[in-house]
């Protein structure tokens, strides 16, 4: 094989890997607001009390797989106060 043959190669897989990356990332993306979106039902300022929320969890560094439970807390605290 000649140079053209492994630059094309090299160029190929850089961007499956970027597209890998962008795809999942969106895909997070939209499985956070499905629950933000579950998790609020009806109520606008629920959803947007969570979509702040969620906000300040992704500020902090929170690691993802305690964004559910996290986000559950928040919807039962929004419950209790008086809104």
């Amino acid at each position: 094989m000649d140079i053209t043959a492994y630059i094309i190669i090299f160029i190929s897989t850089v961007l499956a890997i970027a597209f890998k990356l962008v795809l999942f990332k969106r895909i997070q993306r939209w499985m956070d607001q499905d629950l933000i979106k579950g998790l609020a039902g009806d109520n606008p300022e629920k959803h947007n009390f969570l979509t702040r929320k969620h906000q300040e969890l992704i500020k902090q560094k929170i690691k993802r797989k305690h964004y559910h439970q996290q986000l559950t807390d928040f919807a039962e605290q929004f419950e209790q106060t008086d809104h």
